[in-house]
């Protein structure tokens, strides 16, 4: 199964560079969705019991992907992204399940609280350089929406990284450095220039993604120790 699933992976991450190139939308969102089916695949045999949230994230993502065939249609471009911000919401009702919030040191508040602002401060400055991009006030809505969640989920992944030294902690951060990194090479696409060389970036990113994902949702939360952590 692992042999059959690296071929596809394999395969998938060509036949997507392909699809990119010659501008096959819909082969493209194919290779993405077939990518999340293989580390399905790949890592069925070691889930013991699988969230109800890996299925709803599934599902959202699925939807998500599927709908950016019809993007040139009605609003079916800002439902697309109103899905994947409901699969980001279903990746944080998760992540809190697994740690708690423990009272820190003035100067690891002070960082906390820094970055946080920071990062904050970063994302308002982009979504209102987008503002001149948006077609409708409803495209307007769904992607302040998209932001709070993308937001939410950058901090929720910092604290659970602070506060729980685990694989699974590890595998989540990872998730979500993926997709932000994964959207602004989107957006730079989108909003500011088309450029191949960003399509394929982003798109591996985002394949990469998928791995994560599975490996998340199957991975025990179980300290580590220190020196399995470095």
């Amino acid at each position: 199964m692992k042999f059959l699933c690296a071929i596809i992976f394999i395969s998938l991450l060509f036949l997507n560079i392909y699809a990119l190139y010659f501008n096959i939308s819909w082969l493209s969102i194919g290779c993405h969705i077939g990518f999340y089916v293989a580390a399905c695949m790949w890592f069925c045999d070691k889930a013991k019991k699988c969230s109800l949230n890996l299925y709803l994230f599934l599902i959202l993502i699925g939807v998500s992907y599927s709908l950016k065939i019809f993007n040139d249609l009605w609003f079916f471009k800002e439902i697309s992204l109103l899905m994947q911000a409901g699969a980001y919401l279903a990746l944080i009702v998760e992540a809190v399940k697994y740690f708690k919030i423990k009272n820190g040191g003035p100067i690891m508040t002070v960082y906390f609280f820094s970055i946080i602002g920071l990062n904050v401060y970063l994302m308002l400055i982009h979504f209102f350089e987008l503002v001149p991009y948006f077609s409708s006030s409803t495209t307007y809505l769904i992607l302040g929406f998209y932001y709070v969640n993308l937001g939410v989920l950058g901090i929720i992944a910092l604290l659970y990284y602070l506060n729980s030294y685990s694989k699974k902690s590890m595998f989540f951060i990872s998730l979500v450095i993926c997709i932000v990194f994964a959207d602004i090479l989107r957006d730079m696409g989108v909003f500011y220039f088309k450029d191949i060389s960003v399509e394929v970036a982003e798109s591996i990113i985002r394949m990469g993604s998928a791995l994560f994902v599975v490996l998340f949702f199957i991975t025990e939360e179980k300290k580590l120790q220190l020196i399995n952590f470095v």
